[in-house]
């Protein structure tokens, strides 16, 4: 087996700056209420434990435009006779590549182009591959980010790569370890999440395997029936032999009910890559994106080809959290290939035999947060999982470590916690420590302290970041275009204020503002899209038809969102509505 770097040439579209407003107004709520009346106990339990109401501390990832262009990549790739593994460290630790080395067979779906579009809980998200999700319900934190990378060399001289990363929402740590034993015809994947604090803590861990489809694929698991959900809000049993994922008229999630005796669950798209793994990682599912034109249009939208997704995860759906109590970890091991893996129980010895073992040459950085967190926790860093440096986004929070205080600037990055609140509390007071501990406080719901905050950090300073938080938490459109008027080139300021406009049903005042943004904000998707809004509310379709009809892209769409085609309804109600706006995934 080698192990070795590599240099990919990718068409892609760079993921770009992140949003640095803080999300604090909580997750976009799906169109509907979940029903589990037709769901055993247990899994709505699990469903309803462990939810978060925003991903914050995290910043959103929405600066990426629909522009790609050739670039390299750095890759990891490990090769036996059997296989050839290739790993994006630098993309969320992507496995972009699995070749069956006797037929040349790409056993992963792979876009034509990377491009980011609106799917993951931080916003920008990319197609193929393999990705490893943790933290809550969606794709991770980490999907578009750097994880730490190096080489790890075991006693018997094989080398692994291992990939970790600290998680912020849930305070663990996971590691992942790939590795190619030389008669092996499968990849093997060591994953282990650790839990450093004192408290039981919700964890939730996904893989998910894109897979090419065409109409004959077939998707088989070791279940005679699984939980359907059709994005309705319904959860219900039906049948799930032999699913053919082309035959699926509208996007759709199947979660195979897996048997408890069934010590080695498996997934595997008929005749391609076969996904198994020891038991702790006991849910399986298939997700397609349907037959509808939005359907299509969607798979079009992230780099073409139509593919469907294979799934392992450590409870039956992905609506459920898991209790991992203070000072534990879970393990276990997943395989990758052609064909079934044997019995892998063997696999999961060495991986918990050499889990510890300290890492060797450094292949890619990650993020700051587990060595400034670990100062806090002793114990997050270790010789298998170090995390020793902090870079710019950290630097705040170390000057407040270090020296008892926060620099005043524009905010770079967030912190959440106990911990952090009581520096911040008893360090000399500015605007921005007000700020901070009035963002803590609106993420955690806690409006009334919010308020008391951000009024607090005004007093200090005049801010368009304490004017947006105090504008986004009472919904005040005035406050908000102030805010956008002392930060007037920040595109997603202009889509706040213009939408609590709409919402105040100041529809005449909405449009005004559009037409007062500087040409490099006003030609943005979200704007030129609240244009037609604010057009058809203020009673000027002949505008929102024009606007649509010139054509535009909202880069930032959101899966599910049917905006497009509900205005071009309204706008042009004779006119059938072009694929481009087509972004439907139900029947029509």
């Amino acid at each position: 087996m080698t192990l070795r770097r590599d240099r990919l040439s990718l068409l892609l579209s760079e993921v770009g700056p992140v949003n640095p407003l803080p999300p604090v107004a909580g997750l976009l709520d799906p169109p509907y209420a979940l029903d589990f009346s037709d769901v055993p106990p247990h899994i709505a339990r699990g469903a309803a434990y462990g939810g978060v109401r925003t991903v914050f501390p995290y910043l959103l990832q929405d600066g990426y435009r629909r522009a790609p262009r050739l670039s390299t990549v750095d890759g990891v790739v490990l090769e036996n006779p059997f296989v050839r593994a290739t790993f994006l460290p630098g993309l969320g630790g992507r496995l972009w590549s699995l070749v069956d080395r006797a037929t040349g067979r790409e056993l992963l779906f792979r876009p034509e182009v990377l491009q980011p579009a609106n799917l993951a809980l931080r916003g920008a998200w990319f197609a193929g591959g393999v990705e490893w999700n943790i933290g809550t319900r969606g794709h991770c934190p980490f999907t578009c980010d750097p994880l730490h990378a190096a080489v790890v060399t075991r006693p018997d001289g094989t080398q692994a790569l291992r990939m970790w990363e600290y998680e912020r929402m849930r305070g663990v740590v996971f590691q992942v370890d790939a590795w190619l034993p030389p008669d092996s015809p499968v990849l093997l994947v060591g994953v282990r999440i650790r839990n450093p604090g004192a408290e039981t803590v919700p964890v939730y861990w996904w893989s998910n395997a894109a897979v090419p489809q065409t109409p004959e694929t077939v998707v088989r698991a070791p279940a005679d029936t699984a939980f359907l959900a059709s994005y309705t809000g319904r959860v219900e049993r039906v049948p799930a032999r032999d699913l053919v994922p082309g035959r699926q008229i509208k996007a759709v999630d199947y979660f195979y009910e897996v048997p408890d005796e069934v010590e080695q669950p498996w997934v595997e798209a008929v005749g391609g890559l076969v996904q198994a793994s020891t038991g702790r990682l006991r849910g399986r599912k298939l997700f397609c994106w349907g037959e509808t034109v939005g359907g299509r249009h969607w798979q079009e939208w992230l780099g073409g080809g139509a593919y469907c997704e294979i799934q392992a995860g450590l409870a039956t759906t992905q609506y459920e959290h898991l209790p991992l109590p203070g000072g534990e970890s879970w393990s276990w091991v997943e395989s990758y290939g052609p064909v079934p893996p044997g019995d892998l129980s063997s696999a999961l010895e060495v991986f918990e035999e050499t889990a510890d073992l300290p890492v060797g040459e450094g292949l890619c950085v990650g993020s700051g947060w587990g060595a400034l967190e670990d100062r806090l926790t002793p114990g997050i860093s270790t010789a298998a999982t170090p995390f020793t440096t902090t870079g710019p986004e950290q630097a705040p929070w170390v000057a407040l470590l270090d020296a008892g205080f926060l620099p005043v600037g524009d905010p770079v990055s967030y912190v959440a916690g106990e911990h952090w609140r009581k520096l911040l509390e008893s360090s000399p007071q500015n605007w921005a420590v007000a700020y901070h501990l009035g963002v803590m406080a609106h993420a955690e719901g806690d409006a009334e302290t919010a308020r008391v905050r951000y009024l607090e950090s005004l007093a200090h300073k005049d801010t368009s970041w304490a004017l947006r938080a105090l504008g986004v938490l009472d919904g005040s459109a005035d406050l908000l275009v102030a805010a956008h008027g002392m930060d007037p080139y920040r595109w997603q300021l202009a889509v706040e204020a213009v939408g609590a406009l709409l919402a105040a049903g100041r529809a005449a005042e909405a449009l005004a503002f559009v037409d007062g943004l500087p040409e490099s904000v006003r030609s943005h998707g979200r704007l030129r899209l609240a244009e037609v809004r604010a057009s058809l509310a203020a009673g000027a379709p002949g505008r929102a038809a024009e606007v649509l009809r010139s054509g535009f892209e909202v880069d930032d769409l959101r899966e599910g969102e049917v905006s497009l085609d509900a205005l071009w309804a309204q706008a042009c109600p004779d006119d059938p509505l072009p694929a481009r706006y087509d972004f439907r995934m139900k029947p029509v």
